[in-house]
């Protein structure tokens, strides 16, 4: 199965110079947990909603700052094409939860740590399927 099979919807972005009231309401009104910070057409970082909170807010930061000042700049990345258990790999060794998808160089959405084990439970659920039903109805 490959990470681009995962992807849920379109990622959300803000450009740098968003603020972080402004982010918050995005988050909240498209129920996600991170908005990735684009830059002239390229991925600059990923602000979360515990960057907000806690790099923001937490350390003082006023509503009208810029995600930049609290963004993870430079976030890892991986491709669409890639197999989940490589994005697994990948989670293991970085400190982030959620990581961007890009096919080529373009940006194609963002994955998570639990979109990737609901994609997998799903898939074994159709896998155990038959079985159970052979177990709970035998011939």
């Amino acid at each position: 199965m490959l990470v681009r099979e995962c992807l849920r919807s379109a990622p959300v972005t803000v450009p740098p110079v968003c603020t972080l009231e402004e982010a918050a309401r995005l988050l909240g009104s498209h129920g996600v947990g991170s908005l990735l910070v684009v830059d002239g057409g390229h991925l600059a970082g990923i602000v979360t909603d515990r960057d907000i909170a806690v790099r923001g807010i937490g350390e003082g930061k006023t509503p009208s700052s810029a995600v930049a000042g609290v963004m993870t700049r430079d976030p890892v990345t991986i491709q669409g094409s890639a197999d989940i258990f490589e994005a697994f790999g990948v989670f293991k060794t970085a400190s982030s939860r959620r990581l961007p998808v890009l096919e080529d160089e373009e940006l194609a959405g963002i994955i998570s740590v639990d979109d990737l084990l609901v994609r997998l439970l799903g898939e074994f659920g159709a896998l155990m399927h038959p079985v159970t039903e052979k177990v709970i109805h035998p011939a």
